[in-house]
């Protein structure tokens, strides 16, 4: 606001001789000016000299200028509690909304509500009212309303970025889960056709032979063709455990039989009989796997 004092150049508290000092510099400058607003200027200065070099005038135009500036605070005041409020008001509804999409994701498995009215008005109004605060005078502003609107905003994020990330985990999930059952898919009739050769190999009568050797071979070579894919493989993240125990399972197989085709009707019993423990072994630890896994999977959400 402009006020006589700004008009003179002179400070509130200027001496009656700084007034008139003043006062004589600029008419003196108005002589020399040719503009058309000078007469209206010239008004203005008298104007502004008459009432301050007058006692009664200045203080009384004093106690004006501090009463308009006690309104005008009020009214920034005002202004500020409005435009907060108004802005807190959509950061309730905006944290309200993002808390509600939240908390349904949390406990409903997955199936959640976005509260997209609350996120969307909220929004809407929390936009408005910071813009209508940050028109506020500066030194009127409140860092804690600042920091709890902050607070407001990063509580709504924060709760649409739990959803959202856990959307694209889940996501992640599903794919991974895609790739590890094509993955069982397509080792499936190697494990079978491993698991055939053996068997046939076991019930097979008559003393040990180059088949029976033949055979294990094959079957030691299709047991680490499975181990290679399931070890390059990838599994869900809860299946991962899973994937790399099979994957060792399949190269203890591989391991076996391989050493089962280099034996000979020459070759000792106790031979056969150590490889044979392995191999039960084996099979105890690929049905202790099993378990786990179908244990895990009932309980799985």
């Amino acid at each position: 606001m402009s006020t006589y004092y700004d008009l003179l150049g002179v400070a509130r508290s200027a001496t009656e001789l700084e007034i008139r000092s003043a006062y004589g510099r600029d008419v003196v400058q108005l002589q020399n000016d040719a503009s058309d607003k000078v007469g209206q200027f010239r008004a203005a200065l008298d104007a502004a000299f008459a009432t301050l070099v007058d006692p009664l005038k200045r203080s009384a135009y004093d106690e004006a200028l501090v009463a308009a500036a006690q309104d005008g605070a009020e009214a920034s005041a005002d202004e500020t509690a409005a435009a907060f409020g108004y802005a807190m008001r959509g950061g309730l509804w905006f944290a309200g909304g993002g808390i509600v999409t939240a908390a349904t994701y949390a406990f409903s498995q997955g199936t959640y509500l976005i509260a997209w009215g609350p996120l969307l008005f909220g929004g809407f109004q929390l936009v408005r009212g910071l813009l209508r605060y940050l028109t506020v005078p500066n030194g009127a502003r409140k860092p804690s309303h600042m920091g709890l609107l902050a607070g407001l905003v990063a509580v709504g994020l924060l709760s649409a970025g739990f959803v959202i990330g856990s959307e694209a985990l889940a996501a992640q999930e599903m794919a991974e889960g895609k790739k590890w059952n094509a993955l069982i898919d397509a080792t499936t009739l190697d494990v079978t056709k491993a698991s055939d050769l053996v068997q046939s190999v076991a019930n097979r009568p008559g003393p040990w032979s180059a088949g029976h050797s033949a055979d294990m071979e094959k079957a030691s070579v299709l047991y680490a063709s499975v181990a290679d894919a399931v070890a390059a493989g990838s599994a869900p993240s809860r299946l991962e455990w899973y994937r790399v125990a099979m994957a060792t399972n399949f190269r203890d197989a591989a391991a076996i039989t391989h050493e089962y085709s280099l034996l000979s009707a020459t070759s000792p019993s106790s031979a056969f009989e150590a490889l044979d423990k392995r191999w039960k072994v084996r099979l105890a630890e690929e049905t202790a796997l099993a378990d786990r896994f179908e244990a895990q999977e009932k309980t799985a959400p």
